[in-house]
């Protein structure tokens, strides 16, 4: 198909008559990519500081993430903070915080923690005596676990948070 000759002229008085604009709009692409890119970048080495802070952890058994946590929990302004006894019916640390008696359940994993950790914690709290649960991992929960907590107002605190706790 032949296009006339006119056709082309008015595409080269368009483009002349707009080019100021049109540079401006090649610079907008640019600088949205360039964005994009650098947010891309900053997410990536985050994970990746975060995976170097918690690697201590990662080799860390039961009884030791328990007592980092807890000593994370202090630096944090919790008070009162307990670790129970080896049959902790879920609870493995109690600890207040303005007012709020918190039972929180600790899980040294290194696959998903699924929604027993929450079951286990918010059972748990009744026995002793404590308002609000928390679980906290240096994993990662499964779906059904954050749907349960969400139900169950239960916190969870996972790998990426654990590491922004720790700095």
């Amino acid at each position: 198909m032949r296009q006339s000759p006119i056709f082309f002229g008015v595409l080269a008085v368009t483009a002349v008559t707009y080019w100021e604009y049109f540079q401006y709009v090649v610079a907008l692409i640019i600088l949205l990519i360039a964005v994009r890119t650098v947010l891309r970048t900053t997410r990536f080495v985050r994970r990746l500081v975060a995976n170097r802070k918690l690697r201590h952890v990662d080799v860390m058994d039961g009884i030791e993430f328990e007592e980092y946590v807890a000593g994370m929990l202090k630096s944090q302004g919790y008070t009162n903070i307990q670790l129970t006894e080896q049959y902790d019916y879920g609870v493995d640390i109690i600890a207040s915080k303005n007012g709020i008696r918190w039972g929180i359940q600790v899980k040294r994993y290194s696959g998903l923690v699924k929604a027993d950790a929450v079951r286990q914690v918010v059972t748990g709290l009744k026995i002793y005596g404590c308002d609000r649960a928390m679980v906290i991992t240096n994993s990662v929960f499964s779906r059904v676990a954050v749907r349960l907590a969400e139900s169950n107002s239960c916190i969870l605190v996972d790998r990426a948070s654990l590491a922004k706790l720790s700095a």
